[in-house]
């Protein structure tokens, strides 16, 4: 890299941890139904775009950066809460493993299942940790730590990066769209857009309440850790069919790829195949007969050039005899043998 593009790339970081804590700071008072310190932050994709887009060093730098700009701002020292910038910086870093395959795209459906699932663990680890220290440092009770501050960032955290951060990737051109990511992307967004529905329904009429009960809250979680779950599940299911689905279309691929090469002796994927009783088993049927036609009339056509090679060959030689018998130097040498036999005789 130069040292231009570096510089570049340095900038955009650091304007990314700018906006990234400008953001936390309008956010700060919008706090989750029965928190006082959560938030509704979907502002949170900045340091995982940032991890993916430029490596876990840069995510970690705007989550970390940012979120302590955003104490700053608000006028709030941010030493104090050093676990909550480092948790934002994890959350930032985590993705970033998937940094050197989004520089090539994202192009199979492995790595959109490796993308979703560290964005689950980037919305979740980090934050086990903050809550921990939550505990230790401070010494606030685990259970109402679970409840009230891990189990709301957790729950929405999750919900922005998985279906936001897909989103960015495909504008952003980073993701390869072939016919297995399309559906698993598709398939996943349905999924989430249903499931985040019911849970803003049921946020939406437990905020509206002028008193919110701690079991309230509670209960809206816990709904939110339900939502989450029936999303991931979401995503295995769809990971599972979108598989079986796209494989024969994949098998038929490969085969037109080994007709186009002349290998016709390994298609026999296509004989599997030609067994489903579908649409798809009667192209598989019809892509086979494709091939036994076209290798016949191949093998035809070799006999035919052979065929041709061979009279070819024929003809040129008796041109090339005609040419030579014609010539006068062989009149003269066969005037000079049948003399020679004349004498012969003669003499006998």
């Amino acid at each position: 890299m130069s040292r231009a593009s570096a510089y570049r790339k340095w900038g955009y970081i650091l304007a990314a941890a700018a906006a990234y804590g400008v953001a936390n700071y309008l956010s700060g008072k919008k706090y989750l139904p029965g928190c006082s310190f959560a938030e509704l932050r979907p502002q949170i994709c900045m340091p995982i775009f940032a991890g993916i887009a430029w490596g876990p060093l840069a995510g970690f730098f705007v989550g970390a950066i940012g979120d302590s700009t955003g104490y700053l701002l608000a006028g709030v020292n941010p030493l104090p809460l050093w676990y909550w910038s480092v948790a934002n910086g994890l959350m930032g870093g985590i993705p970033g493993m998937m940094y050197r395959t989004a520089k090539r795209h994202l192009a199979g459906l492995n790595d959109i299942k490796r993308l979703y699932v560290l964005l689950i663990l980037a919305s979740s680890l980090p934050y086990v940790f903050a809550a921990a220290m939550e505990c230790l440092i401070k010494g606030a009770p685990w259970k109402a730590t679970f409840q009230f501050v891990f189990l709301p960032i957790f729950t929405t955290d999750a919900l922005f990066a998985i279906i936001l951060i897909p989103a960015f990737l495909l504008l952003t051109g980073r993701v390869r769209m072939t016919i297995p990511t399309s559906l698993f992307i598709l398939s996943t967004y349905l999924a989430s857009m249903v499931a985040l529905c019911t849970f803003a329904a049921s946020m939406v009429a437990i905020w509206g309440r002028n008193a919110l009960s701690e079991m309230a809250a509670a209960h809206l979680y816990s709904m939110g850790i339900m939502t989450l779950l029936s999303i991931l599940i979401g995503f295995a299911l769809a990971a599972f069919f979108v598989k079986r689905m796209t494989e024969p279309i994949m098998a038929l691929t490969q085969a037109a790829d080994r007709i186009a090469d002349e290998q016709y002796g390994e298609l026999a994927q296509l004989d599997t195949l030609a067994r489903r009783r579908d649409e798809l088993g009667q192209l598989a049927s019809a892509f086979r007969q494709m091939a036994a036609k076209i290798h016949s009339r191949e093998e035809r056509l070799k006999t035919e050039v052979r065929r041709l090679h061979i009279e070819i060959d024929e003809a040129r030689q008796r041109r090339e005899v005609e040419r030579i018998t014609g010539s006068d130097y062989f009149k003269s040498l066969k005037n000079r043998a049948a003399q020679m036999r004349l004498m012969d005789k003669q003499h006998g």
